[in-house]
């Protein structure tokens, strides 16, 4: 075959919390096989998550495919080695801000590393929230200053009433404009990232690193913060039980992963 007939590499991109896992951390056995039978024939496979990579590895072992990870909303993109590509922490005075910002009645605001999860007071409605994540959630009193110390902070993730939360997003947005980007990441979750980090522009970066076009990719979401992604990828499908603003902003939908990957695979478009 010459070399101008050679098949075009393709990147197919899968949030995991809603999509690839449901709310009891199961896969289903459909869309592992789907993933592993797309790497077969030359997908790149990337996960892209609001979570950190050491809870992404885990999703990995499960799948037995090597893929790339952008976590915690784009804040890394780490690649097959698991090595970061590129990565992106607060400025301590913003984190500083934000943390005091988001530390209000009512809310869980959760303090997100590379190397771990963190709240000031792990309290039973910290420890609730903890369980839905793959790694513990830890307690650490003076985040304040350990974030004036040097700590490294990659997000925040604060949970709790939709209502409540409604209003810290409109408040957040109010108050730092474009030096933050946040968005509903979960029912009950909003995530606060840096300025310009999102999925998208993790997906973007790592189209260029592997020199793949975007008419040659494709993503599949449920949630607000997947909605960057869409925008990146040139097949956008949002899940069938994502919100109806979720759902408008894709142009497909699909009740699991293997019928958006497969139906993509199978498309001539």
């Amino acid at each position: 075959m010459a070399a101008h007939d050679q098949p075009r590499r393709k990147l197919f991109l899968s949030d995991i919390d809603g999509t690839l896992m449901d709310s009891r951390k199961q896969i289903r056995d459909e869309d592992i096989e789907a993933i592993r039978e797309a790497h077969r024939q030359g997908v790149v496979i990337a996960l892209a998550s609001g979570r950190m990579h050491a809870e992404i590895k885990q999703v990995m072992d499960l799948l037995e495919v090597p893929c790339y990870a952008i976590c915690q909303n784009g804040a890394d993109l780490v690649g097959l080695d698991g090595h970061a590509i590129r990565s992106f922490r607060y400025e301590a005075d913003l984190a500083l801000s934000v943390l005091a910002f988001t530390d209000r009645e009512g809310l869980v605001p959760v303090v997100c590393g590379s190397d771990g999860n963190y709240a000031a007071d792990l309290n039973p409605k910290a420890e609730q929230v903890g369980k839905r994540f793959l790694t513990p959630l830890r307690e650490r009193k003076q985040l304040a200053a350990d974030i004036a110390g040097g700590m490294k902070i990659t997000k925040f993730s604060v949970y709790g009433e939709i209502p409540a939360l409604q209003i810290l997003l409109e408040e957040l947005r109010e108050q730092y404009g474009s030096r933050i980007t946040a968005s509903f990441s979960d029912p009950d979750g909003v995530d606060v990232m840096p300025g310009s980090v999102d999925k998208g522009s993790a997906a973007e970066a790592l189209m260029e690193l592997l020199g793949i076009a975007q008419a040659d990719t494709a993503c599949i979401g449920d949630s607000f913060n997947d909605l960057a992604m869409f925008r990146a990828c040139s097949r956008s499908i949002a899940m069938s039980h994502a919100p109806d603003e979720v759902r408008a902003a894709a142009a497909h939908a699909a009740d699991t992963v293997a019928l958006g990957l497969r139906a993509w695979l199978g498309s001539e478009d």
